[in-house]
C-alpha cells in the first residue's frame, strides 16, 4: 500500500510539473512575441543566495565598468512551503521577461525556468558553476540515483539544459563537467572560476586577516578551524543528519584555549550558529579560509579553492560507503582527496592536536594544478571576455574571436 502510495505521489508530482512546464512555455512565448531581445542586457541569476554572492561579484564589478551595459540581479531563495513556493512561480514568471529579453544570462547553479523552455537563439547562456574542479557526481552523472533526477523527470525537464557555454577551473573538469551537463566538451570552457582571483591577491588576503583579528582579538593565537560539510539533498530539503561537528563535540576532545571551531553552512542548508560569535554570518567562506588555519570538510568542493591556500586539511567522513552509494565521485575518493579521511572522531582530534604541536608543512601544488590549473588569479578576465564576445558580435565571430584569446591567455 505503501509503494502504490508513493508511486501515485510521484505521478501526481510529475502531473504538476507537466502544468507548470506548460504555463512557463506559454509566458516565454509571450514575452518572446512581445518583446526584443536587449543586446546589452545580462541577467545574473541564482537560487543560492538573496543577494549577489562571491562566485558573481568579481565579473559583476567588471561588467559594471563597460558602458552601455544593463545589468539585471535576480537573486532569490526558494522557500519550501505552499504559500512560499506559490509565491515564488510567481517571481520565476516574472524571470522569464528578463530571460526572455536578455542577450547573456549568468547563472551558477540549477535554474529551473531555464529548462521549461525553448529558449530563443539570440540568447547566451553562461553557466558559472558555484564548485570548482570535479569532485562528488552531480546532475546527468547521478540520474535515477537518490538525491538525481530520475529519468521520467528528465523527460519533462531536461535540467541543465540550454547552456551554450559552462565555466570550469581545468581542463581535468571538463570530461566530468560535459556528462554532467549532458553537453559537448568543446563548449566547456577551462577559463579558471573567477572568485577564486581573490586568493591570489595577497594585500586582500592580509586586510581579511586584519579585519578578524580585529573583531576577535582573542583568537589571534588560536588554531582556527573551518569546518565546511557537504550539501546531501534537493533545494529545500536536506538529507540526514546536517552537522556531524558541533561546539560542544569539539571542546570536549580539544581544549578551547587552543582551538576555535567555525562552522560554515551550505546556502541550501538551514542557518547553524557557530556559537555566540557567529563568525560565519560576518566573514564569506572565501574569508574563512583566508583567516583559517585548517579544514575539515566531508566531501564538498571547497577543497580544490582551499588547497591554493597550502593549508592542512581534514576528511571526517563517518558515512562514506553509504554516500559513494548513493552519490559517488568522479574519482577514487580514497586515492583523490588531499588530506587523511576518518571515520571515527578520536583520530580526527589527533590530527588537530599534531597539527597544533607540530605545524606541518603541506603542500598540494599537484593536485592544485591537476584540478585549479586555469586558476592564475586572471579567471574574472577571460569570463569577462567571453561575456563581451558575446555581447559585441555574433555568435560565430564570438566563439572564434574568444577561442583564439582563451588559448593565449590561459
Amino acid at each position: 500500500m505503501g509503494k502504490n502510495n508513493h508511486e501515485m505521489g510521484n505521478l501526481t508530482t510529475m502531473h504538476m510539473t507537466k502544468i507548470v512546464k506548460f504555463f512557463f512555455q506559454i509566458v516565454y512565448k509571450i514575452f518572446s512575441k512581445l518583446f526584443q531581445v536587449s543586446q546589452q542586457k545580462i541577467v545574473i541569476a541564482s537560487y543560492r543566495d538573496n543577494e549577489i554572492n562571491e562566485n558573481f561579484k568579481n565579473v559583476y564589478d567588471e561588467l559594471k565598468k563597460q558602458t552601455g551595459l544593463k545589468i539585471i540581479l535576480l537573486f532569490r531563495k526558494s522557500k519550501s512551503g505552499f504559500v512560499d513556493k506559490l509565491f515564488y512561480i510567481l517571481y520565476l514568471f516574472k524571470s522569464l521577461y528578463h530571460i526572455a529579453t536578455c542577450k547573456v544570462l549568468l547563472l551558477d547553479d540549477y535554474y529551473y525556468p531555464l529548462y521549461l523552455i525553448k529558449k530563443r537563439p539570440e540568447t547566451k547562456v553562461v553557466q558559472i558553476w558555484h564548485a570548482c574542479g570535479a569532485f562528488k557526481k552531480f546532475g546527468h552523472s547521478i540520474k535515477d540515483k537518490q538525491g538525481g533526477p530520475s529519468s521520467e523527470y528528465l523527460e519533462i525537464v531536461p535540467v541543465h539544459s540550454n547552456y551554450d557555454y559552462a565555466i570550469v577551473s581545468s581542463e581535468e573538469a571538463i570530461g566530468p563537467f560535459s556528462e554532467a551537463f549532458n553537453m559537448p566538451k568543446h563548449k566547456i570552457l577551462a577559463t579558471g572560476v573567477p572568485r577564486t582571483d581573490s586568493l591570489y591577491l595577497n594585500m586582500h588576503i592580509n586586510q581579511v586577516k586584519m579585519k578578524f583579528n580585529e573583531e576577535y582579538p582573542d583568537l589571534k593565537d588560536k588554531i582556527k578551524v573551518l569546518y565546511a560539510p557537504t550539501f546531501r539533498g534537493g533545494i529545500n530539503k536536506q538529507h540526514r543528519q546536517q552537522v556531524l561537528l558541533n561546539k560542544e563535540i569539539f571542546h570536549k576532545y580539544l581544549a578551547p584555549q587552543y582551538y576555535e571551531l567555525i562552522i560554515n553552512m551550505h546556502p541550501y542548508m538551514k542557518k547553524n550558529s557557530t556559537g555566540d560569535r557567529n563568525i560565519s554570518e560576518k566573514f564569506t567562506l572565501y574569508e574563512l579560509m583566508m583567516i583559517s588555519d585548517v579544514l575539515i570538510t566531508d566531501y564538498s568542493s571547497v577543497i580544490f579553492e582551499y588547497s591554493l591556500l597550502n593549508k592542512p586539511m581534514l576528511f571526517y567522513c563517518p558515512d562514506l560507503k553509504m554516500y559513494m552509494k548513493e552519490r559517488d565521485f568522479y574519482f577514487p575518493f580514497e586515492e583523490f582527496v588531499p588530506g587523511p579521511i576518518r571515520s571515527r572522531l578520536e583520530p580526527l582530534i589527533e590530527d588537530l592536536e599534531n597539527i597544533r604541536k607540530q605545524k606541518p608543512k603541506v603542500d598540494f601544488s599537484s593536485f592544485s594544478n591537476k584540478f585549479m590549473n586555469s586558476c592564475d588569479g586572471k579567471s574574472t578576465e577571460r569570463v569577462v571576455a567571453l561575456i563581451l564576445s558575446l555581447i559585441n558580435e555574433t555568435v560565430e565571430e564570438g566563439e572564434k574571436n574568444f577561442e583564439i584569446e582563451n588559448k593565449s591567455t590561459v
